[in-house]
């Protein structure tokens, strides 16, 4: 952004432009990003961005969105940068190149411009960025030989604690900044940044198939109640490959049929020993939970749990009466 200092908010665009608008801003403020989604007329997001000794100190606050930077935007991008994000409310999930990291309230994460990144805000977000071109850290950190490795700090205890707290600080006080000491600033700044990016942890980043196997799971256990939830329907769900869907589950020693059924005998069974549904008939607790046989539900029922059904329910019922009875 050519000003110092830049107060954007969606409440001046039309909403018929929110999107384009969404996606221009993101772009001036964190490099060329695309917005793959159109935006609900509800969406609201605010933007500060202040110009910070060669950097620059972004602070956003937006309702749940996507948005990538891919291989073509890397590629014509003529200057390296490095962000380095402190959550301070909402969860957002990163991919990063070949990783996933999902960050919420209190988190440190680091990411370059040269990568292809995606990312998609879960709850709204509240985040500060610090924007630094890689050859003003590579100036200020001569020992530092290359760009950081995408993914967290370890912000809680130690020196990632610290920079936490600075930017933070940082982003409350820049308004207040004289420009005469910002450059003695963003010297203490990046040499915060690169002590506590010389003690980063391999541990703080992990394999983007664990995030998409954790929304998988997700997606099943809200839809057990239906009778057509399957294989192909939650690939689809999913975005991903029927393939790649059930490599995620033999990666935990699981099947997709086998985490539907016995999430599905389990939530049954919670059901059937539950007071509150002491009422129902317990072939109504099996089409609730998307079995479409009574037969199969209670032969797979004592397969699972040593007992018939109804004989579950009874020994609950009397459990309880007894507890009352005390």
């Amino acid at each position: 952004m050519p000003n110092a200092f830049t107060d954007w908010s969606i409440d001046e665009v039309p909403t018929s432009d929110r999107t384009d608008a969404w996606q221009d801003v993101l772009s001036q403020s964190y490099r060329e990003w695309q917005v793959p989604k159109r935006l609900p007329a509800t969406f609201y997001a605010r933007v500060k961005h202040h110009d910070f000794a060669g950097a620059g100190i972004v602070e956003t606050i937006c309702d749940p969105c996507s948005g990538q930077r891919t291989s073509g935007l890397v590629r014509r991008d003529d200057e390296l940068y490095v962000g380095v994000q402190l959550t301070t409310g909402g969860r957002e999930r990163f991919r990063i190149g070949d990783s996933g990291v999902e960050v919420t309230s209190g988190d440190l994460v680091v990411w370059t411009t040269d990568q292809v990144v995606q990312f998609e805000v879960l709850e709204r977000l509240h985040k500060v960025t610090l924007m630094i071109p890689w050859s003003l850290m590579r100036e200020r950190l001569p020992e530092r030989k290359h760009p950081p490795s995408g993914g967290k700090i370890e912000s809680r205890t130690g020196v990632g604690s610290l920079l936490a707290v600075h930017l933070l600080a940082l982003s409350n006080q820049i308004d207040s900044l004289d420009q005469s000491v910002q450059g003695s600033v963003s010297r203490s700044t990046l040499e915060l940044l690169g002590i506590a990016l010389s003690g980063q942890q391999p541990s703080s980043t992990f394999d983007a198939s664990a995030a998409t196997f954790r929304r998988v799971q997700d997606f099943i256990l809200q839809h057990l109640h239906e009778e057509d939830l399957n294989p192909t329907r939650i690939a689809a769900a999913s975005n991903i490959s029927l393939r790649y869907l059930h490599m995620l589950f033999q990666r935990n020693d699981l099947t997709v049929s086998g985490f539907i059924l016995n999430s599905r005998l389990h939530m049954c069974k919670q059901a059937i020993t539950d007071p509150a549904f002491q009422r129902l008939q317990i072939s109504e607790i099996a089409f609730r939970w998307g079995f479409n046989s009574v037969s199969h539900f209670c032969r797979t029922f004592r397969e699972r749990y040593g007992a018939a059904p109804g004989d579950v329910r009874r020994a609950a019922l009397r459990g309880q009466a007894d507890a009352d009875a005390a």
